[in-house]
């Protein structure tokens, strides 16, 4: 019983343990999905800000560089007396006419306009208030400068940046600003063409976190300075390529990604709506989850039925087992449950050297009986007979029998031979108080007669000895008259 319980038990904890491996499977499945979407997420996003970036870089690095070519030229001797339609030619090249870019404009020490390359006459306009004017002036080795977003006055309306470059005298003194302007529509036009998420935003830095250009557009981001924003903050302190955070005017939780633009001191920020970017993993999940519920609820019910049959099965067993042991009609010990129990109580007896008692039954004259009053009658009187063995021995380890045919026995241990013999009289006295009728039995009702033997058991000695000292004292009783009591 204890095996089939530890079997029962082992394959309950294995059935557990299969329930919790698939939810365990489901989670690792799901996470290494996850993990793959937002890695997907990750790369597609680095490769839309290297287009970005790339495109973006060569094309600032070709202004920069009829920029870079307009300084040089102006450095020529006697430029000053070349007539203007031939200055405009040489100083200005082809490019400074390329689209999305304003007119290249030349400014003296103090500002003003002093070539144009879209006019031989220039406008009387002083840039000296213009932060790209300012910065050059005050320090000599800014290098390329991208200017904060602003509404062209040449150009009313127009939405641009200046990309410039200080002019200095031969002694390193500040000359002027060398400057074109660029429409922020090149920025917008270049994200439009790139396929993003409704939610998705695209954004482009300074690297003092002045917004130059983005998408969505909203006129509150035209100058905006994100150098306080979560997303900007991260990249500046840790200076990590990708990280979670919000945009502070419109609250999206987005995966940003970033990248520097070359030879600019520009960033670029590919921003994904996080909630987007998951939504596939989110579908497929919302599929795994209840599959592996079902999973789960099949092997909790495979559990479940698998122990409610074990437990019918150990029912049945119980049962053949007990009718194994019990005379079926009576409902007492049998002959084979007398013998296990005889040979195990003799053992202890030897063990303990304590007295070991049994006492034999046999109904008077039951042949008689059983042709008086039919079988049926016979079986019935077996069973009182039965009952009331059941009564008298009531202690833990007293067992009742039946023998066979009218012959019962009962099994007394730790009975001396007084003890035994009284409790044999108590039997017979009980069973012919019942007055059971019996017509072929002297004194007219039914009787028995007991045999009592004792023995303290010794290791060398068979239980045999017991039951058959117990039968010849039962034969004697008989042989004496019946209805009485003989020890052995």
């Amino acid at each position: 019983m204890t095996s089939r319980r530890f079997v029962h038990r082992a394959l309950y904890a294995l059935a557990g343990l299969v329930a919790i491996g698939i939810c365990l499977a489901a989670v690792a499945l799901l996470w290494i999905d996850r993990q793959a979407t937002w890695v997907a997420a990750h790369k597609s996003a680095r490769n839309i800000t290297g287009v970005l970036a790339a495109d973006i870089g060569r094309t600032l690095h070709v202004y920069d560089l009829s920029l870079q070519g307009v300084v040089e030229r102006l450095r020529e001797p006697g430029i000053d007396h070349v007539n203007r339609p031939t200055l405009q030619r040489f100083l200005f090249d082809r490019s400074s006419t390329a689209g999305y870019l304003g007119s290249i404009l030349v400014l003296d020490e103090a500002g003003n306009i002093r070539y144009d390359s879209t006019s031989i006459d220039p406008p009387a306009v002083n840039f000296s208030d213009r932060d790209f004017f300012q910065v050059h002036r005050d320090a000599p080795d800014v290098g390329l400068y991208v200017s904060r977003p602003y509404v062209s006055v040449l150009r009313p309306g127009d939405e641009s940046i200046s990309i410039s470059r200080r002019i200095s005298h031969p002694d390193g003194s500040f000359a002027g600003v060398v400057n074109g302007s660029l429409r922020l529509a090149y920025f917008r036009d270049r994200f439009a063409e790139l396929s993003i998420g409704k939610h998705d935003a695209i954004t482009i830095y300074r690297n003092d976190g002045v917004v130059i250009a983005r998408i969505p557009y909203s006129v509150d981001d035209f100058q905006r300075n994100a150098e306080g924003s979560l997303a900007f903050q991260q990249f500046l302190i840790r200076r990590e390529s990708t990280f979670v955070g919000a945009w502070a005017s419109d609250g999206f939780n987005r995966l940003h990604t970033f990248d520097s633009i070359d030879r600019t001191p520009l960033v670029i920020d590919v921003a994904q709506d996080v909630d987007d970017v998951l939504a596939p993993w989110v579908r497929r999940a919302v599929l795994v989850v209840p599959v592996t519920l079902a999973l789960f609820l099949s092997v909790m019910a495979q559990i479940v039925l698998f122990r409610r049959e074990m437990r019918l099965r150990e029912a049945f067993e119980q049962q053949l087992e007990a009718r194994a042991q019990t005379d079926g009609l009576t409902g007492i010990a049998n002959r084979r449950t007398f013998d296990e129990a005889l040979e195990r109580e003799w053992a202890a007896a030897a063990r303990e050297a304590t007295p070991l008692s049994l006492l034999f039954l046999d109904a008077d004259h039951f042949k008689r009986y059983n042709d008086r009053y039919g079988h049926q009658e016979g079986d019935e009187l077996l069973k009182l007979l039965a009952q009331t063995l059941m009564q008298k021995a009531r202690r833990p380890r007293d067992l009742a029998a039946r023998y066979g045919g009218e012959e019962f026995v009962v099994l007394l241990p730790g009975t001396d031979n007084r003890q035994a013999t009284a409790i044999a009289e108590a039997i017979r006295s009980a069973i012919e108080a019942l007055s059971v009728p019996h017509e072929g039995n002297d004194g007219g009702v039914v009787t028995v007669s007991i045999g009592v033997s004792t023995a303290v058991p010794s290791a060398d000695q068979a239980s045999s000895r017991l039951v058959e000292a117990a039968d010849g004292a039962v034969y004697r009783a008989k042989k004496a008259g019946r209805n009485q009591v003989a020890a052995a």
